[in-house]
């Protein structure tokens, strides 16, 4: 009998640590929605945005007044290159930002995206720290409060 609890158990965990690996990842496609978190950063966090060192071979740092965000970009189907500088609408209170992805957020959880404080401030007072939050994936406007769409490096 209580090799038979032990199987269950095993069985059990192992299918727990395959749920939790498999985890269905974001897509990056225009007009796809998700819900998740916001959180910000600023200072010293701003520095060498992941998707130009990584894509363009080039460090930027971010300036505070950009509306950008960073999240975990291994959970985007594509990973960076899928992510990387797409742009995303994000609500919460009734009030919305248009965020561009540049940044890397490896602690981030899925579905969270980590704001510059000027970004978040639209959403929620920063001493709020986190907002439930829903977003999609826009074509990035023409202009914003961001640097212009680097052309990636081949």
């Amino acid at each position: 009998m209580k090799f038979a609890q032990l199987s269950i158990y095993v069985f059990v965990a192992i299918f727990a640590i395959l749920a939790a690996t498999s985890e269905a990842k974001l897509s990056a496609k225009i007009g796809q929605k998700s819900s998740g978190k916001s959180t910000w950063f600023d200072g010293h966090d701003l520095k060498g945005a992941a998707c130009y060192g990584d894509i363009l071979n080039k460090d930027v740092d971010a300036q505070d007044s950009w509306h950008i965000g960073a999240m975990r970009l291994s959970s985007i189907s594509g990973g960076e290159r899928a992510g990387c500088f797409q742009c995303a609408k994000v609500t919460a209170n009734r009030r919305s930002v248009i965020v561009r992805i540049i940044d890397d957020c490896t602690s981030c959880s899925q579905g969270q995206i980590d704001l510059t404080s000027s970004a978040f401030k639209i959403l929620a007072p920063l001493k709020q720290g986190v907002v439930k939050m829903q977003f999609e994936w826009v074509r990035c406007p023409s202009s914003g409060k961001w640097p212009k769409s680097p052309a990636p490096k081949k």
